[in-house]
Parts: C-alpha cells; sequence; structure tokens
C-alpha cells in the first residue's frame, strides 16, 4: 500500500530555472501518505502511513534527470482500528515483518502541463517490484518554491493488489488499490 505516493515529489520538476540537481524532503508537519480501497465504487477501506521517507534530486532545467526514491514503512499502516491496522499489516497482507518496507523509484519524469507532472517509477512490495505512473499536481507558487519556500502538491496513482500478492484470498476490497499523497516538499 505505498505508492504512489510518491508520486508527489515530481511536482517540483516543472522545468523552471533553478539550480541542477537541488535537493527535497518531505515537509512531515504537513504531508500524508494515503491509500484507498473500494467495493463496487464505494470506499470500503482506507488509511495512511506514519512513517516514510523520500529523497528527492530535482533537476529543474532538465526534469528527465531528476531522481525521486520513497519509501514506506510497512508496519506503520493507521486504518481506523488497531485489529484492522494487524491485518493489514499481517502475513496474508503487507506481511510487515518479513517485508518492513514499500519503496517507490522513479524511472521518468515528464511535464504534462502547466502544474502537472507525470512520474513512472517501479514500485516494490514484499519484494516483488512492478511499474507504476503517478501523477502529481502542484498546488503552490513555484515562484516561492524557487526561494526557498515549501511547495505544496498532491499526486496519485494506483496498484493491483493480486500483482504483489497482497489479501489473495480478501474479496471485500477489489483488486485496485489507490495512492494519494497530499503535503509540501521542502528543502
Amino acid at each position: 500500500m505505498v505508492r504512489p505516493a510518491v508520486l508527489a515529489f515530481g511536482a517540483l520538476l516543472l522545468g523552471l530555472p533553478v539550480q541542477a540537481q537541488s535537493s527535497w524532503n518531505f515537509d512531515r508537519t504537513s504531508t500524508q501518505i494515503s491509500f484507498i480501497g473500494h467495493r463496487f465504487g464505494a470506499i470500503v477501506t482506507n488509511g495512511r502511513f506514519e512513517r516514510y521517507d523520500g529523497t528527492f534530486s530535482i533537476d529543474f532545467d532538465h526534469p528527465e534527470k531528476s531522481r525521486i526514491k520513497v519509501t514506506l514503512d510497512t508496519a506503520s499502516i493507521k486504518a481506523g482500528s488497531a485489529l484492522v491496522d494487524g491485518f493489514i499489516a499481517g502475513a496474508s497482507m503487507l506481511d510487515s515483518a518479513k517485508y518492513p518496507t514499500a519503496t517507490f523509484v522513479s524511472d521518468s519524469v515528464t511535464r504534462t502541463g502547466d502544474h502537472d507532472l507525470e512520474i513512472r517509477g517501479s514500485l516494490t512490495i514484499k519484494g516483488m517490484t512492478h511499474p507504476i505512473r503517478v501523477r502529481v499536481m502542484i498546488d503552490g507558487d513555484v515562484d516561492k518554491a524557487r526561494r526557498g519556500e515549501a511547495l505544496p502538491f498532491r499526486a496519485s496513482g494506483s496498484f493491483l493488489r493480486p500483482v504483489y500478492d497482497i489479501g489473495r484470498d480478501v474479496n471485500i476490497v477489489d483488486d485496485q488499490i489507490d495512492i494519494e499523497i497530499k503535503g509540501r516538499l521542502a528543502r
């Protein structure tokens, strides 16, 4: 249940002139990484990861040279109750005891609009790695970010549970899990 997260980071890659390869991190006071599971279109589960890390090496002049890595602590899931948290972190779902982290690593960053980016990369959950696409929207003032202020963003992506052997026998949630990140990047 990671994701795309991961995702939001590309928000800084608008191709605006700033020094090459500037380093950014999540602003932990305002960033949340969430997951959402649906069943027949209705939300049946959601939650967030409480422990995560991200490194963003951003080249504003050449976004394609930028690199993003996000790591989630799979045991840090909070979905509303200790019972549900334990189930999701348990062996049939994320198997946090055996696989304590899930990771996203970017392969490419492309500007798709004035305030929009697409990040393609690899998502690793339970030791299995598959491609994923993340959409990012910049919510803040890029000029202020150039001067060192934090940059608000939103990112989203989806993955399929079966390709990561998550909840093979769970039929109360659809196969697609959505990941959303809303927050800020700071230097």
